[in-house]
């Protein structure tokens, strides 16, 4: 084992620590910016910020559970929690963004001059600027671990920094056009109830086990068939996430005629296989000599 590799765990917490830490700076120079500004887009940056802390809290989270062995009580494991924390956040966002939206319109529907609008340009100018420090250290540590999670919220950070841009935009011009503060702070409450929703269906496929997408599952049909000289058939595949762990299971029917010692050979190379397509899997396999099982719920083409 490499000694960069021993490192990527630490190295990936750190990311998320500085991540829930710039999160929290910027959300505290928005709640500074919206009380001496009054301006809506301010406001609906500010919850979106919100969701930023609480994206990156969970994704620590994960990480750390992620890192914690299943126990007696857990044997699945503790991924699961990820996607009750996700469902709850998603609540309280898309109940956030539907305030947001209704301040907005009221404001649009009542425009008012903004007060301190240097400051509320200020503010905006130093978020961007956290958020491309940031941004940078978080590529800096996708170079070295290539960790999903880490580069899900990278793209989450870029995206909101071009919603920042769009936010000091916004109440730059918002003295000549008082409309244009009202109309971005729509637009921001579209993204965040947008984004609750992408949530709340996220943890909600995983909460019951919905299969994974076609495209997935065609990945693991085409593993299995690149072993078309000893594997027959495929049956009984059963797939799912907790957070962002794969669980997949299937059945394979084999030539009646091999040893166990080498069905249980062919079976781990499939397993290998499976594990390098989706990074984190638990794979189970049973094996089964072929035209053996004839009633069976889900029989897959191979």
């Amino acid at each position: 084992m490499s000694q960069a590799h021993i490192h990527h765990p630490e190295l990936m917490k750190r990311a998320q620590y500085c991540s829930i830490s710039i999160a929290l700076c910027i959300m505290a120079a928005k709640i500074y910016g919206w009380t001496v500004t009054d301006s809506v887009s301010i406001f609906a940056s500010l919850i979106d910020s919100m969701l930023d802390v609480s994206a990156s809290a969970i994704n620590l989270i994960a990480m750390r559970m992620s890192m914690v062995p299943p126990d007696d009580n857990h044997r699945f494991g503790h991924d699961k929690i990820e996607d009750l924390a996700i469902f709850a956040q998603s609540m309280f966002f898309f109940a956030s963004g539907l305030f947001t939206m209704f301040s907005a319109i009221r404001r649009l529907m009542e425009p008012q001059d903004l007060e301190m609008l240097d400051t509320g340009v200020n503010v905006m100018i130093f978020s961007m600027v956290l958020t491309v420090v940031l941004v940078l250290y978080q590529s800096y540590v996708i170079r070295q671990t290539h960790s999903r999670i880490v580069t899900a919220d990278k793209l989450h950070y870029v995206v909101d920094f071009l919603g920042n841009a769009l936010v000091m935009v916004s109440i730059y011009f918002s003295a000549r056009w008082r409309v244009l503060d009202a109309a971005c702070g729509i637009l921001v409450a579209l993204y965040i109830i947008y984004s609750s929703y992408e949530l709340f269906m996220q943890a909600t496929k995983n909460l019951i086990d919905e299969e994974f997408s076609e495209e997935e599952r065609g990945k693991i049909l085409a593993i299995v068939s690149s072993f078309g000289g000893d594997v027959l058939g495929l049956h009984e595949l059963k797939t799912r996430y907790a957070g962002r762990k794969p669980f997949i299971q299937f059945h394979i029917e084999m030539r009646p005629d091999i040893t166990l010692f080498a069905a249980h050979e062919i079976s781990e190379k499939i397993i290998k296989a499976v594990e390098k397509s989706f990074e984190g899997a638990e794979v189970t396999i049973h094996q089964d000599p072929f035209g053996a099982e004839i009633e069976v719920n889900y029989r897959e083409a191979l």
